[in-house]
Order: structure tokens, then sequence, then C-alpha cells
């Protein structure tokens, strides 16, 4: 019988630069969107999302909080916020989904304005690093246990992080408990979303999941 392989715990890191690309309008915006690199979408959008827990504001992305807070287009900014990345499978699908938003909301503008130079959206890109925390899971109640102990960087890492890099749209906890045969549990931590709370909440929700 081959020996159940253990849950390693791991988290990232990411380097940002400045991509070169700006925007001053919105459409400016929407052409940087369908033309950045991945890494820009992905720290604009998913490490957005982990930024979030340490900072606060209304909206979750950086594109809608800038179409907010410079624009002063509130309805768009909302829509752009709905975009989910934890929905998304891939850089691509959420790059789409943003982008079909403006679109359609250019094509109810007859007038765009510009924003002064230093009020421009800078794009950015992540390299992101992946490294090992040390800490390990035998089993579900084991899990249970090692969860409450890892910082929220390593819940945002296998909950949301990990799962975009590969392309699918399981989480690394559920995805291992399902190969222990805990099903049951595996669903239940897959219906939860980071914005439901902060990372110290969504941490201890799986943790009480795995108690139960």
């Amino acid at each position: 019988m081959a020996a159940i392989e253990p849950f390693r715990f791991d988290s990232s890191a990411s380097i940002t630069r400045f991509t070169g690309l700006s925007a001053d309008n919105l459409r400016a915006l929407l052409r940087g969107i369908e033309r950045a690199s991945g890494a820009s979408i992905y720290y604009h959008v998913f490490n957005a999302l982990f930024r979030r827990h340490f900072t606060a504001s209304e909206y979750m992305n950086d594109f809608a909080r800038w179409t907010w807070y410079t624009l002063h287009e509130r309805p768009l900014a909302e829509k752009m916020a709905v975009v989910d990345p934890t929905a998304c499978a891939t850089i691509g699908e959420a790059r789409q989904a943003l982008a079909k938003v403006i679109s359609e909301q250019l094509g109810d503008i007859e007038f765009i304005s510009h924003v002064r130079s230093d009020l421009r959206f800078h794009f950015q890109e992540a390299q992101t690093f992946v490294f090992s925390t040390g800490i390990e899971a035998r089993d579900p109640r084991d899990f249970a246990d090692k969860v409450r102990l890892v910082p929220p960087d390593v819940i945002f890492h296998h909950f949301v992080a990990a799962p975009m890099r590969l392309g699918r749209r399981e989480n690394d906890f559920s995805a291992w408990l399902r190969g222990q045969g805990a099903e049951e549990l595996a669903g239940r931590i897959d219906a939860l979303s980071p914005y439901s709370g902060d990372l110290y909440a969504l941490r201890e929700r799986i943790s009480e999941l795995a108690r139960l």
C-alpha cells in the first residue's frame, strides 16, 4: 500500500516592478489591460486580493480602485469589483472579464475624461517565488491543527495563488483532502471565499470545518 502523501504548507512572495505601461483615461486603461503581461494582471487582480487584507480598501482589485478614486466612475468601479478572481481559473479569464466590463461601459460614454500625469494608473507586474514553510499535515485531523499555525500568506497561496498558477478552480486544501477520501470536508472548504472576510477569519473557518 502506497504511503499517504502529507500536505506540505508552502508560501509565496512577490517582487514587483513597473512595466512602462500607464493609463490616463478609461480607454487607455482598457488597452493596458488587454496588452499587459500576465504577471501584471496577476499583481493588480490576484495579488490585490492579498493586499486587501492588510489595507483599508472598498474595492478588491487595483483597476476598480483607480476607476473609483481617480476617474470617479463609481458604477463602473462596482462592476469591475464584482469580477471575482477566485472564480477565474486563469489570468486570461480575469483579463477578459475586466475588458468586457470596461468595453461595455465605453459604448455608453460620449466623452472620455483624462487625468493629470501624476494621477495616471501605472501598470506593475509581479514575479512570484514559492518556498516551503516546513509545516506538514499527515491527515485531515492533523491538518485541522496545523492550518491554525500558518500565517495568512500561506492561506492566500494555497487558496488563491497556487490554483491560479496551475489553472484549476479547486484550492490546494480541497484537492489534497479529496485525495484522503474526505470528500465532504473538501467540498465545504472549496465553497469558502476569501471575499467573505479577512484571511485570518478564513484560516479559522477552514480549521473549524476540518475539526467537525
